[in-house]
C-alpha cells in the first residue's frame, strides 16, 4: 500500500468575495495561428496566454516582446496587444480569460502591475501547466455533472502556479521623456481610433508638431500613428467577428470604415484572409472555445 499525507493547510490566494471566474478558454493550433490577431484589448477580464510551441514577436503595450515555448503572457484588462504570427512563425498556445479578479495592491481585473513586463517564463512547472490546461479543455469539451466544479478548481490551481511564476520583487522600469509623450499619443489614439482621425487633427489637439509626433511614436512602437490606428481598427474588427454575429458590413462601420470593400481589402492585407474566412476559421475550426461565463 502507498499512502501520502498532505503537508500543511491550503490557503488559496484567489478567494475574495467575488471569486475569480473563468469566462472562456481555448487552444490555438500552430497552423491556425498563421493569421495574426491584430491590436485589441479586453475590457472586463484578464487574458492569459501560455505558449507551447513556436517563436515570434508580440507587440504588447509599447514593446515588441520575443515569445517562445514555456512563456506565459499576462494581458490585464484594457491592455492593448498585437499577436504577430505568420506562416513562417506559427505559434501554438492555450488562452483563457478570468474575470472578477481582485488582488491586494492591484486594480480590478489585473494580475500584474500595469507597468510590469507582461511576459514570464514558466520554467520547471511547464509540464504541470500543460496538464492542467488539457484537463480543463477535456472538461469543457466533454462536460459532465461535475465539470464546472472541476474546471473552477483547476482554474484556481493554474492561477496559483502562474502567480508563483510572476510574483518576484522586481521594480517597475522607470522611463522618462519621449516614452511619456509616446504614451500620451497612444492613449489619445486608443480613445478615438474608430473616429475619422488624422495626424494633423491629433497634433492640433495635443499641440505638437506632426514630424515630432511621428518620430516619437514610431520610435516607441515601431509603427507610424496611422499604421497604429489601422491596426487598432482591424484588431477590434477581429474581436467583433469572433464574439458577435453582427454582419460584416456593420462591423466595418463600427470600427470606422466608410465602405465594406475598403474594410475587406485592408483586413485581408493585414490578416492574410478575408473577414468572412477569419470568422469561419474561429467559429467552425475550433480556434477557441467560449463557454458561457456561468458554465
Amino acid at each position: 500500500m502507498i499512502q501520502h499525507f498532505m503537508e500543511g493547510e491550503v490557503c488559496p490566494r484567489f478567494c475574495s468575495q467575488s471569486r475569480p471566474q473563468l469566462y472562456y478558454m481555448g487552444k490555438i493550433l500552430p497552423e491556425l495561428s498563421s493569421y495574426p490577431r491584430i491590436m485589441h484589448s479586453h475590457a472586463n477580464h484578464v487574458e492569459i496566454s501560455i505558449i507551447y510551441s513556436g517563436t515570434s514577436r508580440y507587440m504588447i503595450r509599447d514593446n515588441k516582446q520575443l515569445i517562445r515555448p514555456g512563456d506565459v503572457i499576462i494581458y490585464n484588462s484594457n491592455t492593448v496587444h498585437d499577436e504577430l504570427s505568420s506562416a513562417e512563425t506559427q505559434i501554438g498556445s492555450y488562452f483563457f480569460a478570468v474575470g472578477n479578479l481582485e488582488l491586494p495592491g492591484l486594480r480590478p481585473n489585473a494580475l500584474i502591475p500595469d507597468d510590469c513586463d507582461p511576459v514570464f517564463h514558466i520554467g520547471k512547472d511547464f509540464d504541470k501547466v500543460i496538464e492542467l490546461c488539457e484537463s480543463m479543455l477535456g472538461n469543457l469539451d466533454h462536460p459532465c455533472e461535475w465539470s464546472k466544479y472541476i474546471t473552477h478548481y483547476l482554474t484556481q490551481a493554474l492561477l496559483e502556479i502562474i502567480w508563483g511564476v510572476i510574483h518576484t520583487p522586481a521594480e517597475p522600469q522607470g522611463r522618462r521623456g519621449n516614452y511619456y509623450l509616446g504614451q500620451k499619443i497612444k492613449e489619445y489614439i486608443d480613445e478615438r481610433y474608430c473616429e475619422p482621425l488624422t495626424v494633423k487633427k491629433m497634433c492640433e489637439d495635443l499641440r505638437l508638431s506632426e514630424s515630432y509626433v511621428s518620430h516619437v511614436f514610431k520610435d516607441m512602437l515601431g509603427y507610424s500613428p496611422m499604421q497604429y490606428i489601422l491596426r487598432r481598427k482591424i484588431g477590434e474588427a477581429q474581436t467583433l467577428l469572433i464574439s458577435t454575429d453582427y454582419p460584416i458590413s456593420q462591423i466595418a462601420r463600427m470600427v470606422g470604415f466608410d465602405a465594406q470593400s475598403h474594410f475587406n481589402q485592408r483586413f485581408s492585407k493585414y490578416v492574410g484572409i478575408s473577414p468572412s474566412q477569419f470568422r469561419k476559421n474561429y467559429k467552425e475550426k475550433g480556434a477557441g472555445r467560449t463557454p458561457s461565463p456561468k458554465g
